[in-house]
């Protein structure tokens, strides 16, 4: 399969946990059109499910969950945003899924940004 560069695709949906599979189906399709190895496309499955629950879990009741994601010849790109809910608690990732991310993805970050929760990551394509 050839590989595809330069793709951007933009999934917009609402904050509930049952539709985060929507999220990993899009991530999954996008990297595999993209000739990202098997194992590739498993990691960004993963890694999308991890970021998508915990901006859903931080969001408020009745926002849209946005992810973007974006080939290169180099790597696949994700951001993954909402409004944030109560700003009481951290937009963090617990231990579990700190080992996780760490695992599927070359970088990851959260953040959140003048009301905004931002959780990226980049997974590097294998050499």
């Amino acid at each position: 399969m050839r590989a595809v560069e330069g793709n951007r695709v933009t999934l917009t949906f609402p904050a509930a946990v049952e539709l985060v599979r929507l999220a990993r189906l899009v991530a999954s399709g996008l990297a595999a059109h993209a000739g990202l190895s098997v194992d590739d496309i498993e990691d960004i499955r993963i890694a999308v499910d991890e970021l998508c629950a915990l901006v859903v879990q931080h969001a408020v009741a009745d926002a849209d969950v946005s992810l973007v994601l974006d080939t290169t010849d180099a790597a696949m790109l994700v951001e993954v945003r909402a409004r944030a809910g109560s700003a009481d608690g951290p937009f963090a990732l617990d231990e579990l899924s700190g080992h996780i991310l760490n695992a599927a993805a070359d970088e990851h970050r959260l953040a959140r940004d003048d009301g905004w929760l931002v959780a990226t990551l980049v997974k590097r394509r294998d050499a």
